[in-house]
């Protein structure tokens, strides 16, 4: 990720600290940022990129974290991986929980950054050595997706600074994963 995008992305972050995703746009990003608008207009044409930016940022910086992460079961590798994702949103906490009261009141608004949130959960996969091809890939990268979300409403919740019921809900979502795909298999 360049440095106007994390620039974009760590201002987009300021800005939705203390205003409602609705009561910002691309210009009032731009300003903050101090970046010139012409270069990255057309790129921002719509104030949902920032939201595909900023899930971008924090992929890119899960990228640079995970990296490290010593190679295990994949079970303990994705836990690692999830768990480091949210150590990344704690930083903006305050931001993200106004991003996401914000789609609780339009959901449908959702779906426009879904694509994004999508590339998140197979870089997750990558992170974690998971396989992903196929129709079999497909499903895993899903049910990532839920575990994902699932523990992210934890995570809303947790007002631990640990996040110690985030990682306990985690842990229970991919155990009951695991004897799932257990009992398919057989």
């Amino acid at each position: 990720m360049n440095i106007e995008l994390k620039k974009i992305a760590q201002n987009t972050l300021i800005l939705l600290e203390k205003k409602s995703f609705d009561k910002i746009d691309v210009d009032m990003v731009f300003k903050k940022a101090k970046i010139n608008k012409q270069n990255l207009r057309k790129k921002f044409d719509t104030k949902f990129i920032l939201l595909t930016n900023i899930n971008r940022y924090i992929d890119s910086k899960l990228i640079d974290l995970g990296d490290s992460i010593e190679v295990s079961h994949s079970k303990d590798m994705l836990f690692e991986i999830i768990m480091i994702r949210f150590d990344i949103l704690q930083k903006y906490r305050i931001s993200i929980i106004n991003i996401f009261n914000y789609f609780k009141k339009k959901p449908k608004d959702a779906l426009k950054i879904l694509p994004s949130f999508y590339e998140s959960m197979i870089l997750i996969s990558k992170l974690s050595k998971i396989k992903t091809h196929g129709l079999k890939g497909n499903l895993i990268i899903k049910g990532i997706f839920i575990i994902y979300f699932s523990t992210f409403l934890v995570w809303i919740r947790d007002k631990g600074k640990a996040m110690e019921k985030t990682m306990t809900s985690l842990d229970q979502y991919l155990d009951k994963a695991s004897s799932i795909i257990k009992t398919i298999e057989k």
